[in-house]
């Protein structure tokens, strides 16, 4: 149990506040709380001067504290909405890895990007307002899934002995993938593009699974299994990874 507060002030130290307590202790505590609140606990008999020689003494290691602690309420408050569009304006994620989005007036055929080492370039010939670069966004999102889910589902379909008739790319809120088993028809979800792409991978080899078992039933989870030993893995990778701006 804790020791009842005799007494109680605020300290200010170069620009902080220190919420200082006085009880019935023998040391000296000091601790930031999540919120980022100080709080410095003292010997009822120890003095004002004494307590700000203290802090002084600690203020480097309190600042250091207090920026961990900032970051990570930072980190917390961001939050991420399946169905949402990953981009900030200046910023996107493609295959799990954040890069600055370049909107450059060029000569170039409007409409086009180039994917570079350390961003992605996208061409224009007219201005765009905010609505027509989320649309140019999501444009190579979809190109990005349909290019590597293609390429994926024709690996992995000769593996399995499996024909999909075809593939589909558009954004979904509360699915990564379907197939249409009496078709043979698979469908990706265009933010697909922005998770690693095993992810992706993990989803092509799912909804071909179903060309063999329509239902997930525990056939055909062993079918998933067989193929890919790791998808337990990369499932939870998927629920995990959230492309945080």
């Amino acid at each position: 149990m804790s020791s009842k507060i005799i007494r109680q002030t605020a300290l200010k130290l170069h620009g902080l506040t220190i919420n200082l307590q006085f009880k019935l202790v023998k040391n000296i505590t000091l601790r930031i709380k999540e919120d980022g609140a100080i709080f410095l606990t003292a010997p009822l008999g120890m003095s004002i001067s004494e307590v700000q020689q203290f802090l002084e003494s600690k203020e480097q290691w309190l600042r250091q504290k207090l920026q961990l602690v900032l970051q990570a309420q930072q980190k917390q408050e961001k939050k991420y909405s399946m169905g949402e569009l990953p981009f900030d304006g200046q910023h996107i994620w493609l295959w799990g890895r954040r890069l600055p989005a370049c909107f450059v007036l060029s000569s170039k055929k409007h409409g086009t990007y180039e994917v570079q080492a350390d961003a992605v370039c996208f061409y224009y010939r007219s201005e765009l307002s905010a609505e027509a670069r989320c649309a140019f966004v999501e444009f190579f999102y979809k190109q990005e899934v349909l290019y590597s889910g293609a390429q994926l589902m024709a690996v992995w379909a000769k593996k399995m002995g499996v024909r999909p008739t075809g593939l589909n790319v558009h954004r979904m809120k509360t699915r990564w993938g379907s197939c249409n088993v009496r078709t043979g028809s698979i469908n990706l979800n265009t933010l697909l593009a922005c998770w690693p792409k095993e992810c992706l991978e993990y989803i092509v080899v799912h909804e071909l699974a179903h060309l063999q078992e329509a239902n997930h039933s525990p056939r055909f989870h062993a079918i998933v299994a067989t193929y890919l030993p790791e998808w337990r893995k990369r499932k939870k990778l998927l629920e995990d990874f959230k492309p945080v701006l």
